[in-house]
């Protein structure tokens, strides 16, 4: 069973590709079997976030690295569209190097906002997307399970979780800072989702200003009005007429742009754009502008940067425990794939020994009982049996400790030989 991770993010500074790649939410579960079966890999759970997507995979069948990833290429770009990327920009993990990115991902320390808390809910939440569609079998159960509990072991351990800091987090500074303390200011929330849901929390808990709640679909707006108070609108009316707005920041699952330079010309004055959609919301050259005041995904990549050098030393507690949990882990499966191969000579020791204690009890030690003689064979048993899976234990330990990746499809087959 070999286990990888094909990804792209933020940091490959790619965001046509982000885009690309993105499933959009209306046929998502369709548009998944159909890249599982595009793949020809056994288990797969999907992850996409504002800033990464990530194939989480595994297959039985040996295969080249790069054969998955041309797949996953001719999949996505099967419409002829033209796109510029490099290598580069896709990221493939595979093994103890895939299980060191997961456990890392899941517990923060590859997020824009180190230690922030909604990767781990967005994780779990693709995971149980898998689970559902069938797409988890035992091993990328085991490995999402272990990685969750990593996650849990380094926000009780370390303090990288303090502050509570997020994307929505960070472009609600972005807020705060551009109306710089005016009030009544009229704050359009475009999109239903979860970071909408996060941004009205940070906005209604601060007092910024007054919310507008934009959707196609005004009954989805309403909801969070009664929640948050507030007004609501069709997109469609909006973009009709924007009203007073001073700041619109949108997280849809549109495929294309929603506002364009068109838009922004029917704007009463000048406004700050948070753009936090993949794909995005504003138009490429909308930030050119003279009304617009645009912060996306790779502005507050940058904002980010502080957060990382604040909690250096914190990372770097984290890591270890993530470091001593890949090990623990992959020492485990390496135990299960190695002790085959001494099971063979366990059963041959035990037998040899069976027969010499038969022989010793049938010639020269005769006044045993059956019960004491099945006494002695048991503990000898035992003794053997320690005797002979230790060495699995000590040699699957070594192998752990190694800084090269591991190929547990090739120690599979060698099992197949030795057995």
């Amino acid at each position: 069973m070999e286990f990888g991770i094909i990804g792209t993010s933020i940091w490959q500074q790619n965001m046509k590709l982000l885009e690309k790649i993105t499933i959009d939410r209306d046929n998502k579960s369709e548009t998944i079997n159909q890249l599982k079966e595009a793949l020809g890999i056994d288990e797969l759970i999907y992850l996409a976030t504002c800033n990464r997507v990530e194939i989480i995979y595994t297959i039985n069948e040996p295969t080249s690295d790069s054969r998955i990833l041309h797949r996953l290429i001719d999949f996505f770009f099967s419409d002829g569209s033209d796109l510029n990327f490099f290598p580069n920009d896709f990221y493939h993990f595979t093994d103890k190097e895939a299980i060191t990115h997961l456990f890392r991902t899941v517990s923060s320390l590859e997020s824009l906002v180190v230690g922030e808390t909604q990767i781990t809910g967005q994780f779990k939440e693709a995971y149980q997307d898998a689970l559902g569609a069938g797409h988890v079998g035992f091993y990328l159960h085991k490995l999402a399970d272990e990685a969750l509990s990593v996650s849990k072991k380094i926000k009780r351990e370390t303090t990288i979780g303090n502050g509570h800091q997020s994307m929505a987090s960070l472009a609600a500074q972005e807020i705060k800072n551009y109306l710089d303390g005016q009030k009544d200011r009229k704050i359009a929330l475009v999109g239903a989702g979860e970071m909408t849901n996060k941004f009205a929390k940070y906005i209604t808990k601060a007092h910024l200003g007054n919310l507008l709640f934009v959707n196609r679909t005004v009954e989805k707006a309403e909801k969070f009005v009664e929640e948050f108070g507030g007004s609501s609108i069709s997109l469609k009316e909006f973009k009709a007429n924007p009203q007073e707005v001073h700041v619109i920041a949108t997280a849809t699952a549109c495929k294309h742009a929603i506002f364009d330079t068109s838009f922004a010309d029917k704007l009463a004055h000048p406004i700050l754009a948070i753009d936090l959609a993949i794909p995005r919301d504003f138009s490429d050259d909308i930030h050119k502008h003279e009304k617009i005041t645009l912060v996306d995904i790779p502005a507050l990549k940058t904002k980010a940067n502080g957060n990382l050098r604040k909690k250096f030393v914190e990372a770097g507690k984290a890591n270890n425990i993530i470091k001593d949990a890949v090990y623990k882990f992959v020492s485990s499966q390496l135990e299960v794939s190695i002790k085959p191969i001494f099971h063979t000579s366990f059963k041959e020791s035990i037998q040899l020994a069976h027969n010499a204690m038969d022989d010793l009890f049938k010639k020269k030690v005769t006044s045993l009982s059956a019960d004491e003689q099945n006494s002695i064979k048991n503990l000898v048993t035992k003794l053997i049996s320690n005797a002979s899976f230790q060495p699995s234990k000590v040699l699957s330990e070594k192998m752990a400790q190694a800084q090269t990746n591991l190929n547990f499809e090739k120690l599979n087959n060698s099992n197949k030989e030795v057995v």
